[in-house]
């Protein structure tokens, strides 16, 4: 039997001290307007609500299972998933204790997304030699995993002490605590998630459908020959904005240049043209940015391709002014969504031949 598509959104948390437009910004301010975005979509229906995790000035959080927490307080359903954690530079024991409580907290909401962190700044803060991150990727992973199956764990390894018959508390409420894969552009995370049996959600910031079809297939063709046929399940975590108009949908470009340009010298980040802006907001491509009807009938192409499970929608990129980021938000619980769902139903529920 198929399952609904999953379609909720997530907030990188970036900051900017002084936006585009010239608002002034700070990170406690940020925090809360993360805050109210998630109330937001647990009030339009929305299925999930994840949150990044960085560790530089250019974003306000480093810890997203508190900003969750607080958002488990005020909200009922929505699910609640780290977008990324950086398992590479951190303790798998102290992540899953931060997750399992806000387990507790939500009745069952709570999400990992654990993924090799694309910015050098954890590595050095948490001790982490760089050139060991995908090492300490896959060790800290099955860490994890081996203590998410069971509350008293031994076990040894390169980078981190090793533990004899520890119990790790608290235990999750969900059995088990859901751990996703985040996944970029590399064949290798691709099949790794799929011979674990993970779910796996793909980064989508450029080119076209095409390419994320050839890691879906790495994906599950891993996964099939490991036995996890039918444990697996598809995300892709993209760009979005939903305005009234074409017109209003292009005028974001100045945002979304801030939001992906190098904060610093040597920092991470690249430059994008107005052009490169307009292409990626074409039919076929990958900004999900333009009008309801424009960003409805780009998912279905979309979900054609790939028969995701999930979809997540970043929202509130470069210092988009709030109420813009609130209607764009409205937007997608309220026309896109429900689209969505109706032509994942209409494509499961279709004849063959």
């Amino acid at each position: 039997m198929s399952r609904p598509v999953d379609i909720g959104v997530a907030s990188l948390a970036d900051v900017q001290p002084v936006t585009v437009d010239g608002t002034r910004r700070t990170h406690s301010g940020r925090v809360e307007q993360i805050v109210s975005l998630a109330v937001l979509a647990d009030e339009l229906g929305l299925d999930h609500f994840g949150l990044g995790e960085h560790h530089n000035p250019g974003f306000a959080v480093s810890s997203p299972a508190v900003v969750l927490a607080a958002i488990a307080s005020r909200t009922s359903r929505v699910r609640l998933t780290s977008s990324v954690t950086t398992l590479s530079a951190l303790d798998p024991v102290r992540v899953y204790q931060d997750f399992a409580t806000l387990d507790v907290l939500s009745a069952g909401r709570a999400e990992i997304t654990a993924g090799r962190s694309a910015y050098p700044e954890p590595f050095r803060l948490f001790g982490v030699p760089l050139r060991d991150y995908d090492d300490a990727f896959e060790e800290k992973l099955g860490l994890l995993l081996k203590i998410r199956a069971r509350p008293a764990v031994t076990w040894a390894g390169r980078f981190r002490p090793p533990l004899d018959d520890a119990t790790i508390l608290p235990r999750a409420v969900q059995e088990p605590l859901p751990v996703w894969l985040g996944v970029g552009g590399t064949p290798a995370s691709a099949a790794r998630a799929g011979r674990l049996g993970l779910p796996m959600i793909l980064g989508y910031i450029g080119g076209t459908p095409a390419h994320l079809r050839r890691l879906a297939d790495v994906y599950r063709e891993a996964g099939e020959r490991s036995g996890h046929a039918d444990d697996l399940r598809l995300g892709v975590a993209l760009h979005y904005f939903g305005a009234p108009s074409t017109r209003q949908a292009t005028a974001a470009y100045p945002h979304y240049r801030d939001f992906l340009r190098p904060k610093h010298p040597g920092g991470g980040g690249f430059l994008i043209t107005s052009e490169q802006f307009e292409l990626g907001m074409r039919a076929g491509r990958h900004l999900m940015i333009g009008t309801a009807e424009h960003v409805s009938a780009k998912l279905a192409e979309l979900h054609d391709v790939l028969r995701f499970d999930r979809v997540q929608a970043l929202v509130d990129w470069g210092g988009l002014p709030a109420e813009a980021v609130a209607d764009s938000l409205h937007r997608l619980g309220e026309d896109i969504a429900p689209a969505l769902r109706r032509h994942v139903g209409e494509r499961t529920t279709a004849p063959a031949g």
